[in-house]
């Protein structure tokens, strides 16, 4: 097993990413937090599939709340700035 932590590991990310895929075990960590790398398959947005559709209720049903009058004016405010400067 070999620990980095996530600034060590920013120089050599490629190359801890092909050990992982080679079966090694790779920990980051970052203070407290630890995370492992680890093959896998990349998530197909064009196909349905449970992770997809578990990230999406997930989305939908979270805590969020809806941008009030104040907000939305501002919001279109700076993207006018935005295109103006552009």
């Amino acid at each position: 097993m070999k620990t980095l932590t996530v600034q060590e590991a920013q120089s050599q990310l490629g190359r801890l990413i092909a050990e992982a895929n080679t079966g090694a075990l790779i920990v980051l960590t970052d203070g407290g937090q630890k995370v492992t790398l680890q093959p896998g398959a990349v998530l197909d947005v064009e196909e349905d599939t449970p992770e997809l559709e578990g990230e999406i209720l997930k989305a939908i049903d979270g805590p969020y709340t809806p941008y009030s009058v104040e907000e939305m004016r501002g919001i279109v405010e700076r993207i006018i700035r935005e295109e103006k400067r552009g």
